[in-house]
């Protein structure tokens, strides 16, 4: 798909508990065409060949009743970088067909992407703009703690295995402080909203050959 006739093509990334997800939500409740990378990596894992090849590769225990368990299947690979390149091995090719398909078809003029390893897996070339939220250290403990139940130890070692705030404020378009509350993120998107409207399409590297 050239410039003319391809969606101006956003990206949202960040570490864990940063507040991407809120940035996303905001930009459906603007009325823009988003989809989040971790949903269809969800919804391709229920595929019932994705997922025997899944359990082929991890075990049964993950598959506890007819879904398999992603609680377990994330411990298991957050504390294993083999384990963890395995499965995306399995997924990433799947997902990056998925939003190829999805740009393809869209009559958007916008897209937007919710994607937390967007700069892990190099796929920041494939976008207009990159947009990277961050929060301190401890507002990530704190959120990850009331979000997901997990213990303290556990939230370390996963903020640990991300690639760190510093070196995606390096790559990324935009950076967005997210400290403070929620309605203080959304007044920061108002302001940024008609900058973004006026940026021109980049020439962007496919996503299927990165």
């Amino acid at each position: 798909m050239d410039n003319y006739t391809r969606p101006f093509l956003i990206a949202i990334t960040g570490g864990i508990a940063s507040g991407k997800t809120l940035v996303a939500d905001w930009f459906a409740d603007q009325g823009f065409e988003v989809h989040y990378a971790d949903k269809i990596a969800h919804d391709i894992m229920n595929e019932s060949e994705v997922t025997a090849k899944i359990i082929q590769t991890f075990g049964a225990e993950i598959l506890p009743e007819s879904v398999i368990d992603r609680r377990k299947l994330g411990r298991m690979v957050f504390h294993d970088p083999e384990k963890l390149k395995k499965l995306n091995d399995i997924l990433h090719p799947l997902v990056r067909n998925e939003m190829k398909n999805l740009i393809l078809l869209t009559d958007s003029s916008f897209l937007v992407f919710e994607i937390p390893l967007l700069f892990e897996n190099g796929l920041q070339n494939s976008f207009d703009l990159n947009i990277n939220i961050f929060t301190n250290r401890t507002n990530q403990i704190e959120r990850v703690e009331k979000r997901d139940k997990l213990d303290r130890k556990e939230i370390i070692r996963r903020i640990d295995a991300q690639m760190s705030d510093f070196e995606k404020q390096k790559l990324a378009d935009i950076n967005i402080e997210n400290n403070g509350t929620e309605s203080e993120l959304h007044q920061k998107m108002k302001n940024l909203l008609p900058l973004i409207k006026k940026l021109k399409k980049k020439e962007v590297k496919d996503i299927l050959k990165i």
